[in-house]
């Protein structure tokens, strides 16, 4: 059992939460869900030290479900490539805006074009629908965008990026420079020693979330061992791209994204990992408040840029 406790930015707005009496997103529909997000976005401070782009476009692309639309940021400067990026939201809430400065910062220290997707969302879109939009989108970008590709996500954007490899693996396409997976779902066991440990704090997710999120997700009769939706079940790892492993000290979701790291090394994946104290789950949006963050939010860049620059010259 840890005795941490989260970063003081973060222990105020949990505290915050708390005074107002804000419900947790498991006591919620989904619908309710998605409001109490937008308005906490719109109350949060604006955020500042954004780089410049040379352009913000806001596209639809064609899916196999339909229209799915996409952010594209592109830095100033000399692009070395794509980055296909995923937001959070346990498959269920989350949008564009959702990580809009977290792409913002990433396009411009990594030199790289990020393609932010705003895939369906469950319930109303269960597996493999999230899926499906987001591979599609990864298409796309193979197709539309110079360059070597790679994929990122947040949590269950993570879940979302690694299932993406894993699918273009088994497809044969398309070929990715890197996965960038931060604090990502990758099981669906509640046992893991971080659930136990934090699970219950209501540290802005829970275990009672993420039940939540997964039983919206993945209805009954969903094989929840499948890799597509549990990336730790894949059954040989040997051929996955190059990943970087990014996980929060503080959430639940931490054990099981340093178990994915251990699963795929072991299968011959290059893979690198950061663990960071004192933070809780999504904390990659607070790199303008919280200097730890910015310095992970720029190893993730680095990273991003280094693969790509290997890419390209191979």
């Amino acid at each position: 059992m840890t005795d941490a406790a989260p970063h003081p930015y973060h222990q105020a707005i949990i505290d915050a939460y708390a005074a107002a009496g804000r419900p947790y997103f498991h006591q919620v529909t989904p619908p309710e869900a998605r409001a109490m997000l937008r308005a906490g976005l719109a109350a949060a401070p604006a955020p500042v030290g954004l780089p410049v782009m040379a352009a913000v476009v806001d596209e639809t692309i064609a899916g196999p479900n339909g229209p799915i639309g996409i952010r594209r940021y592109v830095p100033e400067g000399a692009v070395l490539g794509t980055c296909v990026y995923f937001h959070a939201g346990g498959w269920v809430i989350g949008d564009l805006d959702l990580a809009d400065a977290t792409c913002r910062r990433i396009a411009g220290a990594a030199q790289g074009e990020i393609i932010s997707v705003d895939y369906r969302l469950a319930p109303e879109h269960p597996f493999p629908q999230p899926l499906d939009d987001a591979f599609a989108a990864l298409q796309w970008a193979a197709r539309e965008r110079p360059g070597p590709l790679l994929v990122m996500g947040e949590s269950a954007g993570g879940n979302l990026a690694a299932a993406c490899a894993i699918r273009a693996r088994a497809a044969g396409g398309p070929a990715l420079a890197g996965q960038c997976l931060a604090y990502p779902v990758t099981d669906h066991d509640f046992g893991t020693g971080s659930y136990r440990d934090v699970g219950d704090k209501n540290w802005l997710l829970s275990t009672a979330d993420m039940r939540w999120f997964w039983d919206n997700y993945c209805p009954p009769g969903t094989d929840r061992t499948d890799p597509l939706v549990s990336p730790l079940h894949v059954e040989n790892p040997a051929g996955l791209p190059a990943a970087l492993i990014v996980n929060g000290e503080l959430d639940p979701l931490c054990d099981e994204g340093v178990a994915y790291a251990a699963r795929i090394r072991n299968g011959g994946v290059l893979v690198v990992t950061r663990r960071d104290p004192g933070m809780v789950h999504g904390y990659l949006s607070a790199a303008g408040a919280i200097p730890l963050v910015a310095e992970a939010l720029a190893e993730v860049a680095a990273w991003i840029k280094e693969r790509l620059q290997i890419a390209a010259a191979a």
